[in-house]
């Protein structure tokens, strides 16, 4: 059986820095298999191509050097645009094979997705590698009863869309294949090793990537996990009714006699003997582990790290990752061992520094005090705090800015902020969703407000456009998409944002002082406790004593 996985460009200003670890590994199953796989990577393939997608005839000529059995195409949210234009070549020229979509862009909404893009056949939901194994064989042996393999949305021969069972999580990740490294693009990725996150990361020559933890324990709302964590499923199954999909979720622990964590990694020993199948082969002098958050496990951050150094890699492959305030709070001797072990860089997900917008709106289990404690700790340890920001937050406003700001100031920090953006797939998505789609389409705005009465599969039908036009701008994290923010609309945002960088106080509350609402009151007054920032106070502080010393002189 012939497979070929495409894997499309993603954030074109921006090299192509990380392997496409999930066509890696389905590409090891099938080799497992006896199959025979290809890995079309438009991703890397595009340096070929001063940096742009890769063009039209190159794909084709690649889909149509074999004949494929089935051609699986996967990314995440940020690729929907790109999938949607190859999606009609891969019917064209592959016009026989099985066509398959998985990963983030697909995984949440997967009805939606078959109508968006009617050239695909069926959708592997979350977690793919044994539901991907399952369907290999179920075409492999002429077969297409998908209603056999958990895991999927199809449409039955009556063009209807279904789901097969739910997939449990996968509870023994050493049993995931190492990713098929000699069939990527290899080259073109170190060509680009260089990341300016500390000093060994920016010097590297042969940097990789890797990820090993799948799901994460915190709760934030912004955020998904590709349908690999128990929140997700629930979500999935549930359409976006979070009790529904327990139900379903609770069915499959107990068909599996499991509890599907939120989160999961495999041994210490998995990952490092990853690192040293790299070293063998690639001879890496640096590896970047995707993991969302590492230090939230902190017993296997431990073990990983005295397995590490006791294998000697501490002094040859240096390694970055991600954490999390709340775990260095409860630990903070935990920077200092990763450091040890050859750790360069941290990059925490700060969000920001308001206690009542990481209460209310971010959801992680972490306040301003651990913010400050973890920089202070990362700065004990001689790194780099590396910290991002978010601002949009549904209930963010004046008075929540400003603690951010102000934290910069006090930490003598340069933050660029993320405009927070709604993705498929996460809490701030399902709870809003209405109100974003509303900003795709004014008639459902008018709609809502009761001012017109359509027909209930109209509005459904304008949904799905107005969600087919917000996936489609979700191309790039840095840039806007819809907002969730109950007090600014995108175009302020833009404006904070470049406010809030150059942490340009003044005109940041200046702009406060010129917001009023219908009634002609402040719309964003800000505390009493800001006023040694705001020149309009002070301003007026200033003008209220020379008029009373004027008066009384």
């Amino acid at each position: 059986m012939k497979v070929l996985f495409i894997v499309p460009e993603i954030r074109l200003d921006t090299a192509p820095n990380h392997f496409p670890f999930w066509a890696g590994i389905l590409a090891a199953i099938v080799e497992q298999k006896g199959g025979q796989v290809g890995i079309l990577d438009l991703n890397a393939l595009r340096d070929k191509y001063d940096g742009n997608v890769v063009p039209t005839q190159k794909i084709i000529e690649e889909i149509s050097s074999e004949k494929w059995d089935l051609v699986g195409m996967g990314g995440l949210t940020t690729t929907y645009a790109r999938i949607k234009q190859i999606a009609p070549l891969v019917r064209k020229y592959a016009p026989d094979s099985m066509f398959v979509g998985g990963g983030g862009w697909s995984t949440y909404n997967p009805i939606e997705i078959l109508q968006l893009v009617p050239e695909l056949d069926l959708i592997v939901i979350g977690e793919g590698e044994e539901t991907f194994s399952e369907l290999y064989d179920e075409v492999n042996n002429g077969s297409k009863d998908f209603a056999k393999v958990d895991g999927l949305c199809y449409r039955d021969e009556n063009t209807e869309f279904k789901f097969s069972g739910p997939r449990a999580l996968i509870s023994d990740l050493d049993t995931v294949p190492f990713p098929a490294y000699d069939l990527m693009e290899t080259e073109i990725y170190f060509k680009y090793s260089s990341l300016n996150l500390s000093a060994a990361s920016f010097n590297s020559k042969r940097r990789v990537s890797t990820v090993w933890e799948r799901g994460c324990p915190r709760g934030c709302t912004f955020c998904s996990h590709n349908g690999m964590s128990r929140i997700d499923l629930q979500n999935i199954y549930g359409e976006g009714d979070r009790k529904a999909g327990e139900k379903l979720v609770r069915i499959s622990d107990k068909e599996n006699d499991t509890f599907q964590l939120p989160a999961r990694w495999p041994t210490p020993e998995y990952a490092v003997n990853n690192v040293k199948l790299l070293v063998e082969k690639f001879n890496v002098d640096f590896v970047s582990v995707l993991d969302e958050n590492m230090t939230s496990n902190l017993k296997w951050t431990q073990q990983f790290c005295d397995l590490y150094t006791s294998e000697g890699l501490d002094k040859t492959v240096k390694w970055g990752t991600l954490g999390d305030a709340p775990s260095v709070a409860v630990k903070p001797e935990i920077i200092q061992t990763m450091k040890d072990a050859g750790c360069e860089y941290i990059s925490f997900g700060f969000e920001s520094a308001s206690d009542k917008v990481l209460n209310e709106d971010i959801q992680k289990g972490q306040l301003r005090k651990h913010l400050q404690m973890t920089v202070d700790t990362i700065k004990k340890a001689r790194m780099t705090p590396i910290t991002t920001f978010m601002i949009g937050n549904a209930h963010e406003n004046i008075n929540d800015l400003m603690e951010t700001v102000d934290f910069w100031i006090q930490n003598n920090a340069e933050i660029d902020p993320f405009i927070c953006t709604p993705y498929v797939g996460s809490p701030i998505f399902y709870n809003n969703q209405d109100f974003l789609l509303q900003q795709y389409d004014s008639k459902l705005k008018m709609i809502a407000d009761g001012k017109f009465n359509v027909s209930p599969d109209i509005i459904k039908k304008w949904k799905l456009e107005a969600l087919d036009k917000f996936m489609t701008e979700c191309g790039d994290a840095t840039k806007y998409t819809a907002t969730v923010s109950q007090y600014y609309t995108i175009p302020e945002l833009i404006v904070i944002k470049e406010f809030m960088y150059k942490q340009d106080t003044r005109r940041l509350l200046q702009m406060a002082h010129n917001k009023f609402d219908e009634t002609g009151l402040p719309q964003w007054k800000h505390d009493e406790k800001w006023s040694h920032y705001c020149e309009v106070c002070s301003s007026k502080k200033h003008l209220e004593k020379t008029v009373n010393y004027v008066t009384n002189n």
